[in-house]
């Protein structure tokens, strides 16, 4: 959620080291692998199945637990991590807790954040390394209650009133869809809003940016039907669609206990497979993690189906692997990004990016 971000600057605290043995394998001959432009893969040396015994992780949720956390949840509450070796503490976010720093000063092990955070953290001097991307397609859209502002598409945002949850520059999808109109800042009006439903409901701006995961229940449980009463700009299907949520690891951490880190997305997939099976099966572990009252029963089975779709689906459309590292989607993410101001500069993604330690995940998960 990129307007928790604190000021990137303040990454440029040296990353702590946690204090660990290699415990690293040299087994095994197999590649690991992460989609490339071509439709080829960027190889690694090793993707053996990772051997765990018992290593303790710090892992930083990006916020609250809730529905978008579901697979790491499920995972934690069903003992997936344990099965496969490590032994996790799931550490709740919130508005004031900053994943990236919590990462870069050492604080935790891993952390799920937005990729954007990671590219920030990467250029002010912070020592990560990007193992997974849990989400395959942008949870951002913009909605409006059409009989007050009809949305036919980007060229209709002339004149809008657009509520921000962003800190800083303007979300890059926002800016992307502008361009494609035609259109430029001064064309809209911006409003800073907390985040939730309330001000689009109360008439104070015309816009809302909507999570999937979340904002989609509250409208409906409001009594909009979408579509029907909301009108909905996607910035997937409209090409302008970043990259947000994923997994980073404290790199000092991570080349004392790449086995643990494989071990750890072996548990982490496990728990998404689960999700993705059978999603009104994991309902229980996200409501026994969530705070109570955060979301009815009927809206947390809905975050979790939009969730599990952000997981599933690749901005095309088509179907993606649980936690799969596309870097042509990535880098296109990084451009993006960039253009909009949102990260401080760009890195060499290959230096960020590792798609060993979810090779060697998946080899596990074969047997």
């Amino acid at each position: 959620m990129r307007w928790l971000v604190a000021p990137a600057a303040i990454l440029a605290l040296a990353a702590a080291g946690c204090g660990s043995s290699d415990d690293s394998s040299d087994d095994g001959a197999d590649t690991a692998a992460a989609t490339t432009a071509d439709g080829g893969t960027a190889t690694t040396a090793d993707a053996s199945a990772p051997v765990c015994r018992g290593d303790d992780i710090r892992f930083q949720l990006s916020f609250f637990p809730n529905a978008q956390h579901t697979g790491y949840l499920v995972a934690d509450s069903r003992g997936f991590y344990r099965d496969a070796g490590v032994n996790v503490k799931t550490i709740p976010g919130g508005p004031t807790v900053n994943p990236s720093l919590q990462l870069a000063q050492g604080n935790v092990d891993m952390a799920m954040m937005d990729f954007s955070e990671a590219v920030n953290a990467k250029v002010n001097g912070a020592e990560i390394v990007w193992v997974a991307q849990t989400y395959q397609s942008d949870p951002l859209r913009y909605v409006s209650i059409n009989r007050d502002f009809p949305l036919s598409g980007p060229e209709a945002l002339r004149g809008a009133v657009v509520g921000t949850q962003q800190v800083g520059e303007l979300e890059p999808e926002l800016r992307g869809m502008l361009e494609q109109a035609g259109l430029s800042l001064d064309d809209i009006k911006i409003r800073s809003i907390d985040p939730s439903i309330e001000t689009l409901l109360n008439r104070r701006i015309n816009v809302l940016p909507l999570q999937t995961f979340f904002h989609i229940s509250q409208l409906e449980e409001a009594g909009y039907r979408i579509p029907g009463d909301i009108d909905v700009l996607d910035p997937n299907e409209l090409g302008v669609g970043v990259a947000a949520n994923g997994v980073g690891v404290n790199k000092a951490f991570y080349e004392g206990h790449r086995d643990a880190v494989a071990c750890f997305l072996t548990g982490a997939l496990r728990g998404w497979q689960t999700a993705i099976d059978d999603p009104r099966s994991v309902q229980r572990d996200v409501e026994g993690a969530q705070e109570a009252g955060l979301a009815s029963p009927r809206a947390t089975a809905e975050n979790i189906e939009q969730t599990i779709d952000l997981v599933t689906r690749k901005t095309d459309g088509s179907a993606a692997d649980p936690l799969e590292l596309d870097m042509t989607y990535l880098e296109e993410s990084q451009r993006r990004l960039a253009d909009a101001r949102v990260i401080e500069g760009e890195v060499d993604l290959n230096e960020l990016i590792d798609p060993e330690p979810l090779a060697r995940a998946k080899a596990a998960a074969r047997g």
